[in-house]
């Protein structure tokens, strides 16, 4: 045999053995053991779902209500009218202050026209008529009998002019205020007009209707409870210790009803100070869009507290835990590289992907995380360990 047939024989046998180790049935699965860890201890605080906005209307005038639109349950969109208030007496006011203003800008067309005249047409230079229509003495006496007063300081002429040009002036500006008012007013009455619709500030539903048509309401007086819609947050109070280790945007598990699994729930608000007689400080966390929740419902909010510790505890990674008919389930490696199913009794969450174990394995052994869909108890997963290959030689030359 030549160097090069011996050649190709050691590659054929490499990608043999190649070929052999990729279709080994052992390859692809990750073997991790069991650990002894120690968390922190995570306190359950009770908390209530409330909408992420909420806001009551309330009555700003007195008056009767006409028409409620919705009851509790039902939806409306943004700046729907919710409740509308009796608003006939206003709307009497409002034609009054129309024709106020109409009245106005007639009195001011007056004013300017009488202005425009008496800065063309004086009237301390009108010629006075004398009676029976002949005007010549008047005009004798505004030609001699004017200037001669004049000269004599019985008239002053510029100052009846500065008189009457006052007068026309004070006559536009009285028009215009009261243009000016009559606007004001209708304004008011408008703002007044809308004060008696109560409407959506939002997207939203109603929560509590606390009046019914016909009802007289005052200033103040609640009328809906209007809640958005879709979107709820977390309110509960914690301990001030607690509180301190928080921030906002810090995601903390929430169980809804005490039942399923944990939610992550985003701290929102932080309120600034402590209630005096519980010392606990409110804080709000906000839910996905995506979860079903119903205002007022019953909540629990995990919290470690890093004041205090719990013993150490197995544990294994969430991943590697199957649930078959409710059971927790994990595939457990014995020193042959044999795999077997094993049903253990979960613990707390720890954190970081794991999960502790109270029973059904032991410190040391070793498990499959994330097992494949395929796996089955007494496959070959792993090859034998030293020791346990030691042993089948001895018992089989034993045996010999």
């Amino acid at each position: 045999m030549n160097i090069r047939s011996l050649a190709a024989s050691l590659l054929l046998c490499l990608l043999a053995q190649g070929a052999q180790a990729q279709d080994s049935p052992t390859a692809g699965y990750r073997i991790v053991p069991v650990e002894k860890r120690a968390a922190d201890l995570t306190v359950t605080i009770a908390a209530t779902i409330t909408p992420f906005k909420t806001v009551q209307l309330t009555a700003q005038m007195p008056g009767r209500v006409r028409q409620i639109q919705g009851r509790e349950g039902d939806r409306f969109d943004q700046a729907a009218v919710l409740v509308t208030l009796d608003d006939s007496a206003l709307l009497a006011r409002r034609e009054a202050a129309l024709a106020a203003r109409e009245s106005a800008l007639v009195a001011i067309q007056n004013a300017q026209a009488q202005y425009q005249r008496e800065l063309y047409t004086p009237r301390s230079d009108a010629v006075r008529t004398a009676p029976g229509g002949f005007g010549f003495p008047g005009m004798m006496d505004q030609m001699f009998g004017v200037p001669m007063q004049d000269a004599l300081g019985m008239r002053d002429h510029d100052a009846e002019r500065y008189t009457d040009i006052v007068d026309v002036r004070s006559r536009v500006a009285q028009a215009q205020n009261s243009l000016r008012q009559a606007e004001a007013n209708i304004r008011e009455i408008d703002a007044r007009l809308r004060d008696t619709l109560s409407v959506a500030p939002f997207n939203g539903v109603v929560d509590k209707v606390y009046v019914e048509e016909g009802d007289t309401v005052q200033p103040g007086q609640p009328l809906v409870d209007f809640s958005q819609e879709g979107r709820f947050k977390v309110e509960a109070d914690l301990p001030v210790h607690l509180v301190r280790h928080l921030a906002p945007g810090q995601a903390l598990p929430v169980k809804l009803d005490n039942r399923g699994a944990a939610i992550p729930a985003r701290v929102y608000r932080i309120h600034p100070t402590a209630d005096q007689r519980r010392h606990t400080i409110h804080v709000e966390l906000t839910l996905p869009e995506t979860v079903s929740a119903t205002a007022g419902q019953y909540a629990e909010v995990g919290v470690t507290d890093r004041a205090a510790s719990t013993a150490p505890q197995l544990s294994i990674p969430a991943s590697a835990v199957i649930h078959k008919s409710g059971m927790p389930l994990v595939f457990s490696v014995d020193p042959h590289g044999i795999a077997h199913l094993r049903v253990i009794r979960l613990g707390d969450d720890l954190g970081g992907g794991r999960v502790g174990v109270l029973s059904g394995v032991r410190e040391g052994d070793r498990v499959i995380d994330d097992p494949p869909p395929g796996l089955k108890a007494g496959q070959q997963v792993a090859e034998p360990d030293a020791e346990a290959s030691g042993e089948g030689v001895l018992s089989q030359s034993q045996e010999g």
